[in-house]
């Protein structure tokens, strides 16, 4: 620099990252401690949240849902459409009604 300072040099932290079918199947087992998972563009998941293992392997399911969907791969015979009409519960209405009345 100018000034003759010099910039203290961070040290990288390496992580071993792991698939996401083969995270999956390690917290599917149990085996989730200390997992990284590697979901591609430079994007880490970690067990960090509150709900720990069980909400990592929850969030990795979405996303391979996800990449399945995205991929055309996914199979949606098994799902069914929306009816055409929306049923709402009466005391359902009621709270909705209320609460677009207080907005």
């Amino acid at each position: 620099m100018a000034d003759g300072n010099q910039i203290p040099a961070r040290t990288l932290r390496v992580e071993a990252t792991t698939s996401l079918e083969d995270a999956i199947r390690r917290l599917e087992t149990g085996a989730g401690e200390g997992l990284s998972v590697d979901l591609g563009s430079g994007r880490v998941a970690r067990a960090d949240s509150p709900r720990g293992d069980e909400g990592l392997l929850q969030r990795l399911r979405g996303h391979k849902m996800l990449l399945a969907l995205a991929s055309g791969g996914a199979d949606l015979s098994r799902l069914k459409g929306m009816p055409r009409e929306l049923l709402v519960a009466p005391a359902v209405r009621e709270i909705l009604d209320a609460a677009a009345r207080k907005a």
